[in-house]
C-alpha cells in the first residue's frame, strides 16, 4: 500500500512494488494477477482501516461534537506533521484515477456513502446530546464535513500549516453549532 499511497498508482512500477513487499514479481503476479488487482486489494485495505479509526472516533467520544474534533485532530494531524505529507490515500486515487476508472470511482463512492452515513450519525448523536445545532440537517452536514476533511488534506500536501488547518476545522465545527 505505501508504494502506492507515496507515488500514485501511475508511477508506481513492478519493480517498485517488489522492493516494497520483498516479493518477487513473478509471485506478486501469481498472487494478485496484475497491478491493478494488488492496487484494489490495497486500496479496500486502506478503505477498510480508514472507516474503522472513523467508528472508533464516533464510539469513543461522549458527545458528537467530541468526535467530530476528534475526527478533525486526526486528519490534522496526519495533513500536517513532520515527514513527507502523503495526504489521504482515497482522496489521493479519487484525483488521480477515479475520473477515467469505474471501477476505482464506484469503490470510492460507496466508500464515501458509508463515511458520510457514519458522520450524519454523529451529527445525528451531536443534536440529540445538545453539542451541536438543533437545525442540521445531518446529511448534507455530513458531506459538508466530508468535503473539509479531504480539502484539508490535499491542503496538507501543499504545505497548509497546523494553524491554518487547526482555524480551517473551528470555522467547520462553528457552522456546526
Amino acid at each position: 500500500m505505501d508504494a502506492f499511497w507515496l507515488h500514485g498508482y501511475d508511477a508506481t512500477s513492478m519493480n517498485d512494488l517488489e522492493e516494497a513487499t520483498g516479493i518477487a514479481k513473478g509471485s506478486l503476479y501469481k498472487g494478485y494477477g496484475d497491478k491493478k488487482s494488488l492496487f484494489t486489494q490495497a486500496l479496500d485495505s486502506y478503505l477498510s482501516q480508514a472507516n474503522a479509526g472513523l467508528k472508533e472516533a464516533a464510539t469513543s467520544s461522549d458527545t458528537g461534537r467530541q468526535a467530530l474534533e476528534k475526527i478533525f485532530a486526526g486528519v490534522i494531524e496526519m495533513s500536517t506533521g513532520a515527514g513527507v505529507r502523503r495526504g489521504c490515500f482515497s482522496v489521493n486515487t479519487s484525483v488521480e484515477l477515479a475520473p477515467h476508472d469505474a471501477d476505482v470511482r464506484n469503490r470510492l463512492r460507496k466508500n464515501t456513502r458509508q463515511k458520510e452515513k457514519t458522520i450524519a450519525g454523529i451529527l445525528s448523536r451531536g443534536i440529540a446530546d445538545g453539542s451541536l445545532r438543533e437545525s442540521l440537517n445531518p446529511e448534507i452536514s455530513a458531506s459538508f464535513i466530508t468535503t473539509v476533511l479531504n480539502g484539508l488534506q490535499v491542503r496538507g500536501k501543499l504545505g497548509m500549516t497546523e494553524q491554518q488547518a487547526n482555524e480551517t476545522a473551528a470555522m467547520a465545527m462553528a457552522v456546526l453549532t
